[in-house]
């Protein structure tokens, strides 16, 4: 091979090897081109937010349900599949007759027993729950209770009575290690009282 061909040979593979990683450059270049911009999922993002906050406050059903309508049509490039199918389920949930029954109609709010208030300031100690459950326990007004005859026991409760009677009298007169037939009877006696018979 002469020192001309051998030029030339090294010129034309070095051209290929510029080629070849221009070719890739520009390959990965438009893959990151052609992938959601930050403005465009930003968008997304913040007309999802503000859908979500028509759903916590007072607004009319059909103006949650034609935000999510349109969320779903024009915003959801971008997005992870969780919002997508949570957008559709709103939607869908939305879109339902408002004369079908639904759970968050027909079913009162249940305050969970010892559940604490909702915090106002964020560096407040936490309030106690000690008041709050001793609240939540009484029956709320307007329930009706059921008054307790005064000469009425509960089932089984004189039969428990008299295995309290007999064993405090068996522990009255027993001795050191005696008394162990005193509870030994005892346990035998109360469950006997409040089986069906």
């Amino acid at each position: 091979m002469t020192p001309r061909a051998r030029v030339q040979y090294t010129d034309l593979v070095g051209r290929r090897r510029v080629g070849f990683l221009g070719l890739v450059g520009l390959v990965g270049l438009g893959a990151i081109a052609c992938g959601p911009s930050f403005q465009a999922v930003y968008e997304c993002d913040v007309r999802f937010e503000h859908c979500y906050a028509l759903d916590q406050r007072p607004v009319s059903a059909d103006a949650q349900k034609e935000c999510w309508r349109d969320w779903l049509h024009g915003y959801t490039y971008g997005q992870s599949r969780d919002r997508v199918e949570y957008a559709a389920t709103r939607f869908s949930e939305l879109s339902l007759d408002p004369t079908l029954p639904s759970e968050e109609r027909d079913l009162p709010k249940r305050v969970r027993p010892g559940a604490a208030p909702v915090p106002t300031n964020a560096f407040a100690p936490p309030p106690s729950t000690a008041e709050h459950a001793v609240a939540s326990a009484a029956p709320p007004p307007g329930t009706a209770t059921h008054p307790v005859a005064t000469g009425s026991h509960a089932p089984g409760a004189e039969c428990a009575e008299g295995c309290s009677a007999y064993w405090a009298a068996c522990h009255q007169t027993c001795k050191d290690g005696a008394c162990e037939a005193c509870d030994k009877a005892y346990k035998l006696c109360v469950p006997g009282c409040f089986q069906k018979k």
